[in-house]
């Protein structure tokens, strides 16, 4: 027996896509209690909020205070 094969070489189409429908799943749960989560308090920030925030908290710790 050849102890070298991988997953890949094993894997049939029929698991592939049922693999791959988990997958899809589960992306789908997380968009989901994402959407609650902002339902009840609010939008995520955007990438231009995270951005600034991030310059913020950067000079935040420039400026020594949690040194």
């Amino acid at each position: 027996m050849n102890d070298n094969i991988t997953i890949e070489e094993t894997i049939t189409p029929d698991i592939a896509a049922e693999i791959e429908h988990r997958e899809w799943e589960r992306g789908n749960e997380e968009r989901e209690r994402w959407e609650a989560v902002e339902a009840t308090d609010g939008p995520l920030m955007t990438a231009a909020d995270w951005a600034q925030h991030t310059i913020d908290l950067n000079a935040w710790f420039d400026e020594g205070i949690c040194k």
